[in-house]
């Protein structure tokens, strides 16, 4: 997403800040990266929440914010409002939430390499990484009240896909143009009171010479030919969807639901840090199911999350090879189906995967890469993307579209005319879009197949699932915890004895094991924190209680 490296004085930029005496505080410089051509092509706004008529209520725009006022919340169906004022323009956002993001009982899991068996002390090189195996170091259910879909009050034809995790992130689709919104600086949350400041850019402005994606893809399971053996190897997976009367949709025949499997490789981890990755990617999976949204389609798909795996350095390194696509395809699809529940009614089995990486994969300019007419198949049913900002949104719903069934436009097919007019399956990407949209043909291809994916029947928001466990401390001693907040290295403090640890979880590194830091917060439920105690937190008449 660098792509242009502006450097702006705060003070310019960001309202002075006073101190208590209400003298102005220094000015400082503010890096920030942003993916656009020119200065005049982004503009810095300062978003504010308001009620259904557009009058202010607050600067506070994030869902977790301490100080969030009931009357910032509709009692209209949880809608929320915001006023955002870029290029010469109000957009009034009417935003309600998107329920069908993410599936119940979905989770995102955090893996992390295993020891190299043998001598770990010495050097280890790429091939004993590529080998190396990965456990699963933490699990937690996905974030599900930050996602929101809307649109801009009073101005017909417009779409909105925005989440408040952090400040407002997203797409607004305009009526002649889309733009991307997003904080000038993360994790702010708990400094809005005063308003903070975002960035925002259109689709159009984005820096990125015209994409050939003209060979992103696979015709036939020949082509990925490492996969057949893997097909063979999993049939009975496919024979188990066969047998399994799974739950079926009842809202109408064009309605399905792709339950995906997003895989994030380390690479996209380490680039939007790992406190902030699982909001952005929300926000882009958000973005890519209002693209599957827009009614040039002619059906309507939920892209719905079951399950989000973060990867390690070492399987992230192993499953891309650097200028081979179709190589790098096929390990991205052996990984999916190897991740695959066997049971088809487990909360977390996927019908298609999505692979994320930074990685270059292939030539200079390759986005995506996706067998055609996948979709559903143990194995070929994935995706190859390369994250590179909300932008990438497009990516993926133009490779799963692939997977489909959906052809290039104009390639096949006679809808070359709609290339220019940014049709999401244009197989010559090009920075000049306005409005995105479906061409015709990708909706009568993608009606020619969908009624052969069974797999996109199921209602993922039917089922009974069963209840995550009561009490993740049981599986996450207090030094895992502490480094899963502030990083490798940290441990739980031991300089000091002054505090209880049931109470409040105290973290240091041995670098600096007298700097002791802490979220001002317990540790996790079912904790051991100390000897024959465990943390527990419960409600009693509206106060929190900590006992151990």
């Amino acid at each position: 997403m660098v792509l242009l490296s502006l450097w702006l004085i705060a003070a310019a930029l960001v309202q002075v800040r006073t101190s208590a005496d209400g003298q102005a505080g220094n000015e400082e410089m503010v890096q920030i990266d942003l993916p656009v051509k020119k200065q005049r092509e982004y503009e810095l706004v300062t978003p504010v929440s308001t009620n259904l008529e557009g009058r202010y209520l607050s600067h506070v725009l994030s869902a977790n914010h301490k100080k969030r006022s009931t009357r910032d919340v509709s009692s209209n169906s949880e809608q929320l409002f915001f006023n955002i004022t870029a290029f010469g323009r109000d957009f009034h956002l009417r935003l309600k939430p998107n329920t069908q993001l993410i599936a119940p009982g979905a989770v995102v899991e955090w893996h992390e390499t295993s020891p190299v068996p043998g001598n770990i002390t010495g050097p280890v090189n790429n091939h004993q990484l590529g080998h190396a195996s990965e456990r699963i170091w933490k699990t937690e259910p996905l974030q599900t009240n930050c996602a929101y879909v809307g649109d801009i009050m009073d101005v017909p034809g417009t779409s909105v896909a925005i989440s408040n995790c952090d400040g407002l992130a997203g797409m607004i689709k305009s009526d002649n143009d889309e733009y991307f919104i997003e904080p000038l600086e993360r994790g702010k949350q708990m400094e809005e009171e005063k308003g903070r400041i975002h960035v925002v850019y259109k689709r159009s402005a984005v820096e990125r010479a015209p994409i050939d994606v003209s060979k992103d893809f696979h015709y036939r399971e020949s082509d990925l030919g490492g996969l057949d053996d893997l097909s063979t190897v999993y049939s009975s997976i496919d024979r188990q969807l066969n047998e399994t009367v799974r739950l079926r949709r009842h809202a109408g025949d064009n309605d399905y639901n792709i339950e995906v499997l997003l895989g994030v490789d380390d690479s996209v981890v380490r680039f939007h840090g790992k406190e902030h990755v699982q909001n952005y990617l929300l926000t882009l999976m958000n973005i890519v199911n209002e693209i599957y949204h827009d009614e040039s389609l002619g059906v309507h798909i939920n892209v719905v999350l079951v399950r989000m795996i973060m990867l390690g350095y070492a399987k992230s390194i192993s499953l891309i090879e650097r200028g081979n696509p179709s190589r790098s395809l096929e390990n991205v699809c052996r990984w999916a189906c190897q991740q695959q529940k066997s049971d088809p009614n487990h909360a977390e089995h996927h019908d298609h995967a999505i692979f994320l990486t930074r990685q270059d994969f292939g030539p200079a300019g390759m986005q995506g890469y996706a067998p055609v007419t996948g979709m559903c198949h143990p194995v070929r049913s994935c995706t190859l993307n390369h994250e590179d900002g909300f932008s990438s949104a497009f990516v993926v719903a133009h490779e799963t579209g692939h997977v489909l069934g959906m052809e290039h436009d104009g390639q096949g097919n006679r809808c070359g005319d709609e290339t220019a007019m940014g049709s999401v399956m244009a197989p010559l990407v090009q920075a000049a879009f306005h409005r995105y949209h479906w061409s015709r043909c990708s909706g009568q291809e993608l009606k020619r197949y969908i009624h052969s994916y069974d797999c996109l029947l199921d209602d993922p928001f039917e089922h009974d699932w069963p209840k995550l466990p009561e009490l993740p401390g049981i599986n996450y001693s207090m030094d895992e915890q502490c480094r899963f907040d502030f990083g490798v290295g940290y441990k739980m403090c031991t300089a000091f004895r002054t505090f209880d640890p049931c109470k409040q979880l105290w973290c240091s590194h041995p670098d600096n094991p007298y700097f002791c830091k802490t979220k001002k917060g317990p540790p996790l439920d079912g904790t051991e924190c100390a000897a024959g105690k465990v943390s527990f937190i419960y409600l009693y008449n509206e106060v929190l209680r900590y006992v151990a």
